[in-house]
């Protein structure tokens, strides 16, 4: 994705594959993480896009909190209205973990993120 602004410069603003599409609104994750991440207790985050039947998507924010740090769901939405951050960036569902995957690149596997949301959903059905 990008945008032109009037004087004719290009500005990429993220990739396609990584907005999430909430009840026909899109949700880009790189500002979100960005916002999150500025939380002094948090070491990486990772927003993606969580299957929903009513709204498509919602948004999930899986969090590595920095070593000691006792983070919550309460608290990073806190941090979030602090920030001034849109009502639409608040995830609706945050996963704590201890260590992000990583590709052979040592980029955060959005991919195997995105399996675990699936695999913790369909077992919260049953």
């Amino acid at each position: 994705m990008a945008r032109i602004d009037e004087f004719g410069r290009i500005t990429l603003t993220g990739r396609i594959k990584e907005m999430i599409n909430r009840g026909g609104e899109s949700i880009s994750a790189a500002p979100i993480e960005g916002l999150i991440v500025a939380h002094p207790d948090v070491m990486a985050v990772a927003v993606i896009a969580m299957p929903d039947p009513l709204m498509g998507e919602r948004v999930c924010a899986y969090i590595q909190p920095k070593a000691g740090a006792q983070l919550t769901f309460e608290g990073i939405i806190s941090f979030l209205k602090e920030q001034k951050a849109s009502v639409l960036q608040f995830p609706e569902r945050m996963e704590f973990i201890q260590d992000m995957p990583l590709t052979a690149a040592e980029k955060i596997d959005k991919k195997v993120l995105r399996v675990d949301i699936q695999k913790k959903l369909a077992a919260e059905k049953e």
